[in-house]
């Protein structure tokens, strides 16, 4: 059971333009909410990347929320869409680690919207509350384990690999949304799998698959078949032996 005491962090990427002027608002007219919330102005929340949203959590923040002009009204012209629908599969990402999608909320709030912006903030503290702390400050192996495929996440939205099957939903090409969805949720998968282990060997060195294996709690198929695509990228080579194994290292 949550402690009572709890006061959760929440990191707010908030626009320029309105969400940022509506949380003006709110203090010029006196409309009270939690202290929680720590606000990162930006120009438009199709600046806010999706590393971004996971490096909030990755530094401690118990929920993140992304606020911005409504839609139809960016000044970006489409800044709030793209946004939109990245946000989605940062989402799903945070599924992927267990965590709560319910850490991350994206809500459009305009320039005239004090009383709204503060009623969010209520919301969301009471939202994060009710959920409990960030699982990353727990400690443990639970956590360090955790904060090792978080650590992997991160380097996988970077990779561009994932960034331009995530970039195709944003240019206006017509695709078929179920297909489109399992292939990206397959790369991720992938992807975040093949940043564990590379993350692995750059902290401990070259790795045989049983190593890896333990580290990441893939099993050695798994591990070999990223083996395969990691050799064939140039991502990783084969450096030597130990045990009868072969062992690997990360070259980028």
């Amino acid at each position: 059971m949550v402690e009572k005491s709890f006061e959760p962090l929440i990191a707010a990427f908030c626009c320029n333009w309105c969400a940022y002027a509506g949380a003006d608002l709110a203090g010029t007219s006196r409309f009270e909410y939690p202290t929680n919330v720590r606000i990162i102005r930006v120009m438009c929340t199709g600046r806010v990347d999706s590393t971004f949203m996971l490096l909030a959590l990755r530094l401690g923040a118990d929920g993140v929320l992304v606020s911005g002009c409504h839609p139809g009204d960016c000044h970006y012209l489409r800044g709030n869409y793209m946004m939109e629908r990245r946000l989605g599969y940062v989402k799903r990402i945070i599924e992927l680690l267990g965590m709560e999608p319910e850490r991350l909320r994206l809500e459009w709030i305009s320039a005239g919207e004090g009383e709204k912006f503060s009623a969010l903030i209520r919301d969301l503290v009471g939202t994060i509350k009710k959920i409990g702390p960030n699982p990353l400050k727990n400690g443990g192996i639970e956590a360090e384990y955790l904060m090792r495929k978080m650590d992997a996440s991160i380097e996988a939205l970077k990779s561009q690999r994932l960034r331009w099957v995530l970039g195709i939903s944003q240019v206006g090409i017509k695709i078929d949304e179920a297909r489109y969805k399992a292939v990206v949720d397959s790369i991720m998968h992938d992807e975040i799998e093949r940043y564990m282990m590379i993350l692995a060997m750059k902290e401990k060195g070259p790795l045989t698959v049983k190593e890896m294996s333990q580290i990441t709690k893939l099993t050695p198929t798994q591990v070999m078949r990223h083996i395969i695509a990691l050799r064939a990228s140039g991502m990783i080579k084969e450096v030597g032996e130990r045990e009868h194994q072969y062992t690997y290292a990360a070259t980028v």
